[in-house]
């Protein structure tokens, strides 16, 4: 398999020394650029930056400083330069709000290889780039290296999500016969050159080819366009993004529910979903539970955790917090399978046999009423022998009212 990790037990001066080697073979073939103008190629007339900062912990493994969110504006970007834990996403967002679900645009999508040595490098650029398409710039990031693959102008996501995490996976996908490959979705931040990284060197980069327009990279990765993208709609005809309530479910639903979670209390890992989970079931069966007893049953679950030791490190505030969040008429709109994720259950679909809600309502309709002239045609036969109504209800397993009101027209 290609490449290595680099030896554990290289000195951070050994390190730094593979890092120059690096550093040497990329300059002999390709141009090194200024971080300045890297930055100003990726994001041209940017004001604002979105900077992830990770958590540092000390040698025993105590938290120095909590990671955290911060914006940082285009001037001031360099003075945060020393810094090894900042990292900065190849993308936009609405309101410069770090979130999967805010991402607004996408500028580069990057390849993350771990643990690049001088020689693995000489490997890559040589045997590597004949495979797979040139990458615009490569990063060298310390003991790995990024492989970026830039825009031409920066891409929209509404409308193209699934496309643009579709090219996204295909483009690391390619690297997967490289070792260390780190995955990433679009939205990971990475370090940038002329940052500090934890070597002690500043991270540097080197153009390889120009920007990529997003057809040219859709046709070099064979990534074909999503066709349903736009709006949406459901079964119902709803465009996506309305409000859909899904019908009411019945205590018993409820009931069913809270008792496999007596059963089976939410474990380490499932636990913020679990009660998540609960909140929506909750909502959607509220016509027949009162909201103080879902809130009751909340504690009921947690008394439970108690009793196996499965709390700790999750408090009854973060509990109802959870529970909160799914108590809401936007939560009641998930399906079934969804909720099952949440609680890592077996979800078992509805055998349809590949027909939709709508055609499969219509061929049960058919299958009763084709029972129910059957059964008809059972009941006449029985009058034309003798039968009176008390034996034939009998002989159905139902009263004689019932068969009255049901089948009456036939007695007449």
């Amino acid at each position: 398999m290609f490449g290595s990790l680099v030896n554990q037990s290289f000195q951070p001066s050994d390190l730094q020394a593979e890092f120059e080697k690096k550093n040497e073979i990329l300059r002999s073939r390709f141009t090194e650029l200024s971080p300045e103008d890297y930055l100003n190629l990726i994001f041209p007339n940017r004001g604002e930056f979105v900077v992830v900062l990770g958590t540092i912990k000390d040698s025993r493994g105590n938290i120095v400083e909590k990671g955290t969110v911060v914006r940082v504006p285009a001037e001031d970007i360099w003075s945060i330069a020393w810094r090894s834990n900042a990292y900065i996403p190849y993308a936009d967002f609405k309101k410069n709000y770090y979130h999967s679900k805010t991402l607004e645009a996408v500028r580069a999508f990057v390849v993350d290889l771990d643990g690049v040595s001088s020689r693995n490098l000489n490997q890559l650029i040589r045997y590597a780039f004949v495979r797979v398409p040139e990458p615009s710039y490569i990063v060298n990031s310390g003991k790995g290296i990024h492989l970026v693959y830039a825009l031409e102008a920066s891409v929209k996501v509404r409308g193209q999500r699934r496309t643009l995490n579709a090219l996204n996976e295909a483009i690391q996908n390619s690297y997967e016969w490289l070792a260390n490959l780190d995955k990433h979705p679009i939205v990971h931040p990475y370090r940038f050159p002329g940052f500090a990284t934890k070597i002690r060197t500043r991270a540097s980069v080197f153009k390889v080819r120009g920007s990529y327009s997003l057809e040219e990279l859709l046709k070099l990765f064979e990534i074909k366009p999503n066709k349903s993208q736009g709006e949406k709609k459901t079964d119902k005809g709803q465009k996506k993004g309305q409000l859909l309530y899904l019908p009411n479910g019945s205590r018993k639903f409820w009931e069913w529910f809270i008792w496999q979670l007596f059963k089976r209390p939410p474990y380490p890992g499932k636990r913020h979903n679990s009660f998540f989970a609960l909140g929506i079931v909750s909502y959607k069966c509220k016509r027949y539970v009162p909201e103080e007893e879902a809130v009751e049953v909340v504690d009921m679950v947690y008394d439970g955790m108690e009793s196996y030791n499965l709390h700790i490190g999750f408090t009854r505030e973060e509990a109802h917090s959870a529970f909160r969040k799914g108590y809401n008429p936007k939560a009641v709109r998930v399906r079934w399978k969804f909720i099952c994720d949440l609680l890592d259950w077996e979800y078992k679909p509805n055998k349809r046999n590949g027909r939709t809600r709508k055609e499969h309502l219509r061929y049960v309709q058919k299958i009763r009423q084709i029972y129910k002239e059957e059964k008809e045609e059972h009941i006449k036969r029985l009058i034309a022998k003798g039968f009176s109504k008390s034996e034939i209800a009998k002989m159905l397993g139902i009263t004689r009212q019932n068969l009255y009101k049901t089948y009456g027209h036939l007695f007449r």
